[in-house]
């Protein structure tokens, strides 16, 4: 069975990044500063994909960071701005995350990574938290220049793999992500590590867990429903 990973925030936790933003102001200020970070890079994916205006993700993470900055009035060399946005090529895995990787393949599943990343920032953080060996494939939806949640973001798999949308399985921690891939026609599950609401988007996961660890029992289930 194909599996497919979002990257950011799924299996790499981006909250660590908040390390790096401490570098520049206080706790708190770096907690808001990550967040509207975070916020906005999802907004202007969204946005240049509905205005078929693409750039690529580590331009969008760029852009994001200035107008977080300036939001927030702290003042960055360019050189401190570049090393703070390369935080996103060297995140940190959920501590999960590659022993569940791991238990997949033993299992004879393929996991694979779907991304907004770019390929290079991809390739950097497989390195930087010890996933190739597990990882069967990792697609940057710069191939197709559509953001998740666009459909042919997701396309991307099936025309990979030539399998149907319905013979695979989407796992994201994005309930926005979730929603595109269960309308493509993936079975999808979220790890819903903050227990929040489903999107009201007209479609659910086909299952819900709290944490990476969960998969691999909850994969058999997915057809049974």
């Amino acid at each position: 069975m194909i599996v497919v990973f979002d990257a950011y925030g799924t299996l790499w936790d981006v909250t660590q990044i908040q390390r790096e933003c401490e570098r520049f102001t206080d706790q708190k200020t770096a907690q808001r500063l990550l967040s509207l970070w975070r916020q906005k890079q999802l907004e202007y994916a969204f946005l240049r994909t509905i205005m078929h205006q693409y750039v690529p993700f580590d331009q969008i993470t760029h852009d994001a960071l200035v107008y977080s900055l300036q939001y927030f009035h702290l003042s960055l060399s360019g050189a401190e701005q570049h090393d703070l946005e390369h935080a996103w090529w060297h995140p940190v895995a959920f501590n999960d995350a590659l022993p569940t990787l791991n238990a997949l393949k033993a299992l004879s599943h393929q996991p694979i990574i779907l991304s907004n990343g770019t390929p290079l920032m991809l390739q950097e953080g497989v390195k930087a938290t010890q996933m190739q060996a597990v990882l069967d494939e990792v697609l940057s939806v710069d191939l197709t220049q559509h953001y998740k949640p666009h459909p042919e973001a997701y396309n991307l798999v099936v025309t990979q793999f030539n399998q149907a949308p319905s013979q695979v399985v989407f796992v994201s921690s994005n309930g926005w992500d979730i929603a595109g891939a269960s309308h493509f026609g993936f079975h999808t599950i979220w790890i819903n590590r903050l227990h929040l609401p489903t999107e009201e988007l007209g479609i659910r996961p086909k299952a819900i867990t709290s944490s990476l660890s969960e998969l691999p029992a909850t994969l058999p289930t997915l057809y049974r429903k």
